[in-house]
Parts: structure tokens; C-alpha cells; sequence
């Protein structure tokens, strides 16, 4: 094959050669001599920019633009320009030789704009705005000019996920928390499930290593239980699909390990309850005379006749479509051990985008495909306030990426997709950000409510608007889209930049009014006086007609007449801890461990109330803007967040030996109720553990006891002390800690 191929470089390691020529081989378009030539002379180019560079794995670096290649090609299947873009697509940030001009040069413009959508931000990091937010954002905004930038930038982080074993745990730790936080969901809102799937498994597999073995064997020993189910589904259907005249196949496909691990977290169930953890997918080969709805809907019909559907679980994803393009008719059977297991009936064409959704292309056409174009509205009507700093553009992205949809219409009937949850007011926001913000309410199905209802899927909303409303600060707990949130944002800010203004003015008139010279001093006495955060709060306060006129008159002169900050604030009022700066004197690096030991004085740090971190757990210190550290577990939601944004600002942390402090958790317990169980707990804890007791509920419901406890710790190794101990005691089933909310 190589032979074959010529102007090819062939002077290099003969695992690049082989692996270039294999993916050339895979390439149906690759057969024409032009094609062919296009893509070989973008490997020759890449080849050159990288010679002699090896990756952390230690394999020659040019392997990686060829396997995101391959990716390309034969898992999200694009064409022939996107295949070129794969294998130029770090040549720019990683050779400085190399600008995006030689690119457009040697390869045309369409490629070049590509490869530029790719390109990691070098220049526009000012040092207030965060990289790795900054970076995600310029990704995000090439999606309604050219999908391809995000499609090669899933397959580029998916090929680093895979092998993503050569890089240091620091690292790759950070990888992780970018991909769980932004890239495996976006997989997921553009339809690539399989590529979402695995960017999931690899992720949870890097970031929280304990819990993925653990949920892996529980897995790997169930496997036998749910090939048997698939197999017993398979023989009671075969006769009735076959006597049907229906050409078929029955798969398994599986959650991603990490949906499951949250799932069981979060409702605080075992494995064996989650039913949908391996799906049942029939997929038929269609017939031309029928719609396949309506062959949807008569196979659904031939599965209910043999099994027993749970009632209210049918679900028809074919006349309304998710907005990554899934469809199917879904519904949960009882299989022949009594359990629900959910079945998806899809036709071949289906099936194919529920793997690899609309944004896969037929060759580099851009064919037309409605969802598909749909989504990508609703990605530039998130793209309404892009000035907005890089974290908080994140955010409003991802509020629609993870939510899912719910249908209604207008008076006039038209369909409208929203997110899960969402408002009257997120409706009047889609309609026009103008009625959004003049919104009084609704009448919903032609009965009045108020602008924070929620809305169901098919119910009809007219907006009722008035000049006069007013947004308050409120209204951004009354809707959930990314776009209404960014709407009232934009006004809050608009808001907040005309009241400094106004409070400036008001100001300088007050002093001409006392003939009084205001320097920065008294500036700031005023501040801090008034308890404001800076003078841009202060000036705000002014424009609003918080602080009087007559009130700043009166304290002109008395700021001005003291020497002594004291006097003007009570001596009872303090900063909030969470608000107070604590410079550690240990040297803070995210490549290196934060060593948390006990000290008599005050710490350098904060431990999250979110998840309530105690030593011994694997936890991130972040490090804020003002020099505080705080402490996180490793899972928790803000965690993974902050690794996404930023990662620089984050470090693993080290725990000392820790006997003198004194650390809330929260165990659940649950067994069989019989006499004296509590008397026996609170023995184990208090007496033979010596451990405190803050709280304790216990509920007990036809003989199953289930009991919350919080406890003072000091360590984790006191509390796998503890629960061991616990679960001696006859009747205890289960005995785990959760999450621990506070007030």
C-alpha cells in the first residue's frame, strides 16, 4: 500500500507510516488521485512541523493529529476537509514557525478559518480573564459559523483522554474536570453519544479512580444477569418479529459509567435499582410504503402484546424529536425476573444518529438537516451577550446543555423548545428580550398566572406585558435558559453602569453644594462607612437612591473630621469568614500537592460548606483571586468546575495527621427495625468510638429503619473506623456517608 502513495514522507518511524496509511485506507473519498493528494500533503505538512517532537507517551507526536484523523473519519464520519483540519489542527499553536496565513496559503481559506477555530487563545489573555474559560468560549462561538471546529476539537479531546496515562496525575486531573464539565456533555447536546460515553468512562476514570474501579466490577459481575436479559428479550420477540416480516437487530447499550455513578449518588440507590443502566435497542431495516413512525408504533405494539409495559413510560421521540436529533419510541418492560428495563425502537437511519446525531456530514456539503439547524439557532441566540466574561458565558452555555426539552406553543399555535423547568418569563425572553423584560405574566391555557410559573410540555402561553415592570435582581431565580439569564444579565449590568454614573453626578453635586474638596481619602472613608464593597458599589447605592442626598451632606464633613476608620464602623461588625483573606505562607502551585497539616494558629485556609470536605478525603484547594485556598472534594460539582475554568489556580491536597479537629459528616443507615437498635448505635459511637453526635433522625416504616446522623470526625480513617464498626451490629444492612447540606 505504501508504494502506492507517492510525494509521501516515508523517511519516519514506520509506526507513523503504518498508521497514516491505515487511516487512508479507511477514507471512501480518499480513492480519487485528488483527494488522495490533498490529504497526504497535509499529513507531509504536519509531518514537518512536528519532526522529531514526541508526545509525554513517548510516541512521536505527529500519531496524535493522525488518530484524531481516524476519529474523524470513522467515528463522527466527515469529509475530506475535515480529515485535512484534523491533521493540521495544532501545527499553529505548537510551532511557532507556522502562522494561520501559511495555512490559508498552502491549503485555502475554508481550512485555514478551521484550523483557526482550533487554535488554543496565545494573545488575548489579559491576565483578568481566565484562559481555559477564554479557550472554551472561542470554540463555543465557532459552532454557528462552522460546526466542523467542534466536532475535531470532541475527537481531539477524545484521542488525549486516550491516552491521557502520559501525562503527570496533576494534569491529568485537570483534563478530566475539562472534559466531565464541558466536552463530554457537549458530546452529548450535539448527538454523539458513543464519543460521550467513553469521554465520560475516561474522565471518571482519571478523576475519581476509587469509584470507577469499584462501580466497574460491579458491573463486570453483573454482566452475565444483563447478556441473559438481552438474550431472553431476543428468543420471545424472534417468532413474533419473523412471522411480521421485520429484518432487525436486538443491542445492549449501556450508560456511561460515570451518568450511573452520579445517578446512584444523587437518589442514594443501589446499582441493581437503576433500570436504565443497559438499554434495549431494537433496530429495524424500514419499509418504503410505511412512515417509520407508524413502524415504530406497530413493533411497539408486538412488544407490549408479549410483555407488560409499565404504565406512562411511552415515549414518542419520533414526532417530537430531542434537539440533538434522537428519535425513537421508548418504553419500560417487566423482563422475566420482574424487573423494568427500558426498550428504544429506532429504524437503521435512527440509530445511526443517536450514536453520531446531525452534526455528523455526508462529505463537506453541509446538507441540510433541520434539527440540526435548529440547534445551531439556538447556539447563537446563546451567543446573544458574547462581551460577557469568559466564566459567566460558560455557565448561561451550559445551562442549555444539560438540560433537556419540554414543547409548548404560542397563541397562535407555533411549537416552541424549552428547557426542562422553564418559566413564563423564560418564554416571554425566547419570544423577545424586550417582552421578557416588560413581563407581568401569562395566560396559560387561557388561565391567568404569575411570571415565575413553571410550564408543561402542550400548554399555550400568552405573554401579558406591561411599560412600567420593572426587573428585579428576583427575576433570575424565576427562569432557568441561558438566554433569558443572559438577558437580565446584560440589563443588570447596563443598570448597574448608569447608576454609577448617576452616583457620580450626584456626588460632585453635593460637594459644590458645600463648597468641599473630595479627595480619594474621603472617597474611601465614605465607602467604608456606608459598608460598600468598593466605589463603584458606593456609587451604585448613590444612583439608586439608597444612600440619600442628605445623607451623604451630613457625613461630608464627619469622614473628613476623623483620622480614625474605627470611628465610623461598629466595632461588632467583621467580614464573613468566606469573605476574609488568609495568605497561607506554604507556596501555592497546581503542580504540586497543598500539604494541609494541623496548626494552632488560624489556617491558611477554608473547607467548601458544598461538600464539606474532612481530612483524609481527595480533595482540590482552590486558590481565589484574593488569596484565600478553599478546599473541595475532588467529586463535588464545583470542583470539576474549577478544574475546567481554572485549572492553574487548583492543586491537589495532601493531608498530615489530623487528631485535634473536630469535622461535620453525615452517615445514612438503613436495616431491619427491632428493639434497642438506637440504644446500640449511640453505644458504638459515643461510647466504644468516642465520637460526638450533633444530630440524629431516624424513621422506621413496616419494620425497615432508615436513620440520618451527623457526627463530629477528625479524620476520614475515624470515620471507616466507625462504619465498619457499625455494620457488626446485627439488623444493619447498609451504613454510608452523604452528602452533608448546611444551612
Amino acid at each position: 500500500m505504501i508504494d502506492k502513495i507517492t510525494n509521501i514522507k516515508i523517511d519516519g518511524e514506520k509506526q507513523v507510516i503504518s498508521a497514516f496509511v491505515e487511516m487512508l485506507g479507511l477514507c471512501p473519498r480518499c480513492k480519487t488521485k485528488e483527494n488522495r493528494t490533498q490529504v497526504i500533503n497535509a499529513y507531509n505538512f504536519a509531518y514537518e512541523a512536528y519532526n522529531g517532537l514526541k508526545r509525554k507517551t513517548g510516541e512521536p507526536f505527529v500519531m496524535h493529529p493522525i488518530e484524531v484523523a481516524r476519529i474523524v473519519l470513522t467515528e463522527i464520519r466527515l469529509g475530506i476537509n475535515s480529515i485535512i483540519c484534523a491533521l493540521l489542527h495544532d501545527v499553529v499553536e505548537d510551532n511557532e514557525d507556522i502562522s494561520i496565513e501559511d495555512i490559508e496559503h498552502k491549503f485555502g481559506n475554508q481550512i485555514s478559518s478551521i484550523v483557526d477555530g482550533l487554535t488554543k487563545i496565545t494573545n488575548v489573555y489579559d491576565g483578568q480573564q481566565n484562559l481555559q474559560a477564554e479557550t472554551f468560549r472561542k470554540l463555543l462561538m465557532t459552532i454557528p459559523k462552522d460546526i466542523r471546529v467542534i466536532l475535531i476539537k470532541l475527537a481531539d479531546r477524545l484521542h488525549n483522554m486516550r491516552t491521557l496515562h502520559g501525562i503527570p496525575e496533576n494534569r491529568q486531573i485537570v483534563k478530566a474536570g475539562e472534559t466531565l464539565y464541558v466536552y463530554a456533555p457537549l458530546a452529548r447536546k450535539l448527538g454523539l453519544n458513543k464519543i460521550g460515553r467513553e469521554l465520560e468512562d475516561l474522565s471518571f476514570k482519571y478523576h475519581l479512580p476509587d469509584s470507577h474501579k469499584m462501580l466497574l466490577k460491579i458491573i463486570e459481575d453483573n454482566q452475565d444477569k444483563r447478556k441473559n436479559v438481552i438474550n431472553n428479550f431476543t428468543e420471545r420477540m424472534k417468532p413474533i418479529l419473523k412471522k411480521s416480516g421485520i429484518k432487525y437487530e436486538i443491542i445492549g447499550v449501556r450508560k456511561s459509567l460515570y451518568a450511573t455513578w452520579v445517578k446512584m449518588k444523587e437518589n442514594q440507590i443501589p446499582f441493581d435499582e437503576i433500570h436504565n443502566f443497559q438499554t434495549m435497542r431494537l433496530i429495524f431495516d424500514p419499509k418504503i410504503r410505511d412512515s417509520e413512525r407508524m413502524q415504530c408504533y406497530r413493533i411497539y405494539t408486538l412488544i407490549t402484546e408479549e410483555f407488560t409495559p409499565r404504565k406512562g413510560s411511552l415515549q414518542d421521540m419520533v414526532k417530537n424529536p430531542k434537539a440533538n436529533g434522537f428519535e425513537a419510541v421508548i418504553v419500560d418492560v417487566m423482563d422475566s425476573e420482574g424487573n423494568w428495563k427500558e426498550v428504544q425502537i429506532l429504524s437503521r437511519r435512527m440509530a445511526d444518529i443517536a450514536e453520531r446525531g446531525y452534526s455528523s456530514e455526508k462529505g463537506d456539503h453541509h446538507e441540510k438537516y433541520s434539527e440540526r439547524d435548529k440547534w445551531i439557532k439556538s447556539i447563537s441566540d446563546q451567543l446573544i451577550n458574547p462581551t460577557s466574561n469568559a466564566p459567566d458565558f460558560l455557565d448561561d452555555f451550559k445551562l442549555n446543555i444539560y438540560t433537556s426539552e419540554i414543547y409548548v406553543f404560542t397563541p397562535k399555535g407555533k411549537i416552541i423548545k424549552l428547557p426542562k423547568g422553564s418559566t413564563v418569563l423564560d418564554f416571554a425572553f425566547h419570544i423577545h428580550t424586550q417582552l421578557g423584560l416588560q413581563c407581568i405574566g401569562a395566560k396559560v391555557n387561557k388561565k391567568l398566572v404569575n411570571r415565575s410559573y413553571v410550564l408543561n410540555s402542550a400548554e399555550q402561553i400568552q405573554i401579558l406585558d406591561s411599560v412600567s415592570a420593572v426587573p428585579e435582581k428576583n427575576w433570575m431565580n424565576q427562569v432557568v435558559s441561558a438566554r433569558a439569564k443572559a438577558s437580565l444579565k446584560h440589563y443588570f449590568k447596563k443598570q448597574f453602569k448608569d447608576n454609577v454614573r448617576q452616583g457620580e453626578i450626584i456626588l460632585k453635586e453635593v460637594q459644590s453644594s458645600l463648597d468641599f474638596e473630595t479627595d480619594q481619602t474621603t472617597i474611601n472613608k465614605l465607602v467604608k462607612h456606608f459598608h460598600c464593597k468598593n466605589k463603584r458599589d458606593f456609587y451604585n447605592k448613590i444612583g439608586k437612591n439608597i444612600i440619600l442626598k442628605e445623607e451623604l451632606a451630613k457625613n461630608f464633613r464627619t469622614v473628613n473630621s476623623t483620622n480614625l476608620f474605627g470611628n465610623l464602623i461598629p466595632s461588632i461588625f467583621k467580614p464573613k469568614s468566606h469573605e476574609s483573606i488568609h495568605v497561607t505562607k506554604q507556596e501555592f502551585s497546581h503542580k504540586k500537592p497543598f500539604e494541609i497539616n494541623e496548626t494552632s494558629g488560624e489556617p491558611g485556609y477554608s473547607l467548601a460548606l458544598c461538600c464539606n470536605p474532612i481530612p483524609g478525603d481527595k480533595c482540590i484547594a482552590y486558590k481565589t483571586s484574593d488569596d484565600h485556598i478553599i478546599v473541595h472534594q475532588i467529586g463535588c460539582e464545583k470542583a470539576i468546575r474549577l478544574y475546567a475554568e481554572e485549572g492553574r489556580s487548583t492543586a491537589k491536597v495532601k493531608w498530615g495527621i489530623h487528631t485535634l479537629t473536630q469535622h461535620l459528616c453525615k452517615i445514612n443507615i438503613k436495616g431491619f427495625d427491632r428493639k434497642n437498635i438506637v440504644l446500640e448505635l449511640t453505644e458504638v459511637i459515643s461510647a466504644q468510638m468516642n465520637v460526638n453526635i450533633k444530630a440524629i433522625h431516624i424513621d422506621s416504616s413496616n419494620g425497615i429503619y432508615d436513620g440520618d446522623i451527623t457526627l463530629f470526625v477528625t479524620s476520614l480513617n475515624s470515620l471507616s473506623s466507625l462504619i465498619s464498626k457499625l455494620k457488626k451490629i446485627p439488623n444493619i444492612r447498609t451504613v454510608e456517608r452523604i452528602l452533608l447540606q448546611q444551612k
